[in-house]
């Protein structure tokens, strides 16, 4: 009696675990099939979560792995994706299809060394002529991406013309004020040529002129030209350079003036996508044209340290400069009529800085303000130190991306201990530049 309870038992436990499989297996077969209309339709959350009670109820295989992986590679869960596009790699015949997708997810993740190496795989691996195309196709890709057009532009060109006042005009040789104002006109000129390689790592010509006219005042003229070469160099993916060697000509009051030889280097580090360090240098050989400007003879030395930082309405620069001086100086006689010492080699200390403000495409606003202090050695006659702060606001209306016209208001207070070089002075302009 005992022995036939058994087996009526052990009947009835079989048959109620059959049907609670059955139960089991239908139940999972409606959730996948949820899951598959809830990708189709776009809803990937709806289907991440059928697809799980699916995993949940024990069930294994390829499909449910790759619908899993594809559904969390469209949510931009790209670590879940490659989970189960791994998992998806275990089974045979799927290898080449989960790599090409690893290979996708990695580019997601900006791994392009792992990209490269899934789908190299796929490409010499596959017997899917199609996977094995795709995957050459993004190999292709990723070694020869296309040369941004200003890399290769032979030809570049700036040109900008400004009328203004000037309500103290300043006699530049050496560094006082006239005490007069006057209106003038401005024309800055400059062109370069790509001569060899690209703009990143070749060699370009340069050449530039500016000119500046006062309407009355024709002794304070400038008229200054010179031309140069230029290398660039990028050194790695975040320091680019740049060499240059150039002689200019200066005339003042339509007379011969000075010429200047110049060696200098520039250094840009890409601390981010949006932020920029420069570092400047530049040695000059300064030669007076004419006799009486012979104590300017002589070297200039300057380093400078920026930061940039580019938001998308606004951009900030902030930079410091050291310049250091010999010059000949003056000395009883030299010029003719000097009879003392008077230093003209200062040490100088810059802080600039300089805000932008973009109000939409064509308005742009932008505060400058900057601050030196200039150390000249002390001599029998004079103890001279310089503190110049200068102000400047300007708004740019452009036409275009490479058109703008601007108006400026540039105001210099320069304070000394030599009471000849204290001044103040306001510029104001309205010039049209153009970059071709």
């Amino acid at each position: 009696m005992n022995s036939i309870k058994i087996r009526l038992l052990l009947i009835i436990t079989t048959v109620l675990m059959g049907f609670s499989a059955s139960l089991m297996a239908a139940s999972a077969q409606q959730n996948f099939n949820s899951g598959t209309q809830s990708f189709k339709q776009g809803d990937y959350s709806a289907a991440v979560k059928s697809f799980e009670k699916v995993e949940a109820s024990g069930l294994e295989s390829p499909a449910l792995y790759y619908n899993l992986a594809s559904s969390y590679y469209k949510l931009g869960n790209y670590d879940k994706a490659g989970e189960y596009f791994s998992k998806v790699r275990n089974y045979r015949g799927m290898q080449s299809l989960a790599e090409y997708n690893l290979g996708l997810v990695a580019l997601k993740q900006g791994d392009k060394k792992a990209a490269k190496k899934w789908f190299t795989r796929v490409a010499s691996n596959s017997q899917n002529k199609k996977l094995v195309a795709l995957s050459e196709k993004k190999l292709k890709t990723r070694k020869a991406p296309r040369k941004p057009s200003w890399l290769s532009k032979q030809w570049t060109a700036y040109l900008s013309g400004a009328l203004g006042y000037d309500d103290n005009v300043n006699f530049a040789p050496l560094g006082i004020t006239s005490e007069k104002s006057d209106r003038f006109s401005e024309v800055v000129a400059s062109v370069d040529y790509l001569f060899a390689g690209d703009r990143k790592t070749g060699w370009l010509g340069e050449a530039y002129f500016y000119n500046i006219d006062y309407f009355n005042e024709n002794q304070f003229d400038e008229y200054e030209y010179g031309a140069g070469v230029k290398k660039n160099l990028q050194i790695n993916r975040d320091w680019q350079t740049n060499y240059t060697l150039n002689m200019s000509k200066i005339k003042y009051g339509g007379d011969d003036y000075q010429t200047i030889y110049k060696l200098g280097g520039e250094a840009r580090n890409s601390l981010s996508r949006n932020q920029r360090l420069y570092f400047r240098y530049s040695y000059e050989d300064i030669n007076s044209d004419r006799a009486i400007f012979d104590y300017l003879d002589g070297w200039r030395q300057r380093f400078r340290a920026e930061y940039r930082a580019y938001g998308k309405q606004d951009k900030t620069r902030v930079y410091y400069e050291l310049e250091l001086n010999n010059r000949q100086d003056i000395s009883p006689g030299n010029p003719p009529l000097s009879t003392g010492f008077f230093s003209y080699s200062p040490t100088r200390h810059t802080l600039r800085g300089r805000f932008t403000s973009k109000l939409n495409q064509q308005w742009h606003l932008t505060g400058d303000l900057s601050y030196r202090a200039s150390d000249y050695p002390a001599t029998a006659n004079q103890d001279r130190q310089d503190d110049r702060y200068k102000a400047a606001a300007y708004a740019d209306y452009r036409f275009s991306r490479d058109v703008k016209l601007r108006a400026k208001v540039d105001y210099t207070d320069n304070r000394s201990t030599e009471n000849i070089f204290v001044y103040k002075r306001t510029v104001y302009s309205l010039g049209l530049s153009a970059l071709f």
